[in-house]
């Protein structure tokens, strides 16, 4: 009878990059020191649920959690261990319903209690931050939306959300070609973000570049158009997920509407 050898140390660095929360340079630095394939699916995961939540893509965020959340308690070694201790998901889950309603909120006070439990979490901090910018700029707050936006920024310097509302508040000011600049940055974080596109286009007129400004605006538009057929069907994946009897429900019309085609097909009977 062999003993199996103990699960060999994580090099430093990869575990720095798990505390930093750099998910995305932890799974490929795992993936490049040999990890354990659960941890290195771990981490690639959760760089996903991070993109998701830059993107506000809750549902899609909350999808991965359910599935993380599965094999979290069985992640080996020391990249296991920290990553339960940073990443818990159903305090995550919590945090992004609490961000889903957060619009709903008009009152900054309200707004901070409410999202008390994403300011805790480090995935969800910074998309924390960025909704009470957002409600900071629309009571005409600049000095302190702007604040807001930066911390929102330090806590996940590719939240390009964040960083788009630092451009909005150049653009109300009048700080055209400063507000380009940022929204050029956007694009290169994210380039597929419809939002960073199409206030481009906007900045752009501004200048008097209506051509372009009008290239980018239409390119903003398809991605949305996209975005949307997206959102939707993670949405009526999580709704399968809660509830699944929708699935088998929808596999019964289908098949009913086969049986239809088919006798349709077949015609009267000799």
């Amino acid at each position: 009878m062999t003993l199996d050898a103990p699960a060999a140390p994580a090099p430093p660095l990869l575990l720095d990059l798990v505390r930093a929360g750099e998910w995305r340079r932890a799974a490929a630095t795992a993936n490049a020191q040999g990890a354990d394939v659960d941890v290195i699916d771990a981490l690639q995961t959760i760089h996903a649920v991070q993109d998701d939540i830059r993107a506000r893509r809750y549902v899609a965020a909350r999808n991965r959690l359910q599935a993380y959340r599965e094999v979290a308690a069985s992640l080996p070694g020391d990249v296991g261990a920290e990553l339960r201790l940073y990443v818990q998901p159903d305090a995550l889950i919590e945090a992004l319903h609490a961000l889903e309603g957060s619009q709903r909120e008009s009152d900054p006070d309200a707004l901070a209690n409410r999202l008390a439990g994403a300011l805790a979490q480090p995935l969800t901090r910074a998309e924390a931050l960025n909704a009470q910018g957002v409600l900071q700029a629309m009571l005409g707050h600049e000095a302190q939306a702007r604040e807001v936006f930066s911390a929102a920024r330090e806590a996940d310097p590719g939240h390009y959300r964040a960083l788009t509302n630092l451009g909005n508040l150049d653009m109300e000011a009048g700080h055209f070609a400063q507000a380009e600049q940022t929204y050029r940055e956007v694009i290169q974080m994210a380039p597929e973000y419809d939002g960073g596109h199409h206030n481009l286009g906007v900045s752009v007129r501004r200048q008097g570049r209506v051509a372009e400004g009008v290239r980018s605006i239409r390119q903003a538009q398809r991605l949305a158009m996209k975005r949307s057929r997206e959102d939707t069907q993670a949405e009526v994946k999580e709704q399968f997920a809660r509830r699944p009897v929708l699935k088998y429900a929808r596999v019964v019309v289908i098949a009913a509407l086969l049986l239809i085609v088919f006798l349709a097909l077949r015609g009267p009977g000799t």
